[in-house]
């Protein structure tokens, strides 16, 4: 399981996106990435599906 990354910022506290390392929030929170690559990994995610998806046919499709 993935963990949130926290710096301490002079004492307040950041947390840290686990893509880009850019500071999501001052304070400790349990985010683990930006909005910007939030989005991308979910498209990112999308786009793998899909295309495992093609290779499952793709082999069902030779084994016929």
């Amino acid at each position: 399981m993935i963990k949130p990354i926290h710096k301490l910022n002079g004492g307040i506290g950041a947390t840290l996106c686990h893509l880009c390392s850019i500071i999501i929030t001052t304070g400790l929170t349990q985010s683990l990435y930006c909005d910007k690559c939030l989005s991308e990994r979910i498209k990112t995610d999308s786009e793998f599906k899909q295309i495992k998806e093609r290779a499952n046919n793709y082999m069902n499709l030779k084994k016929k």
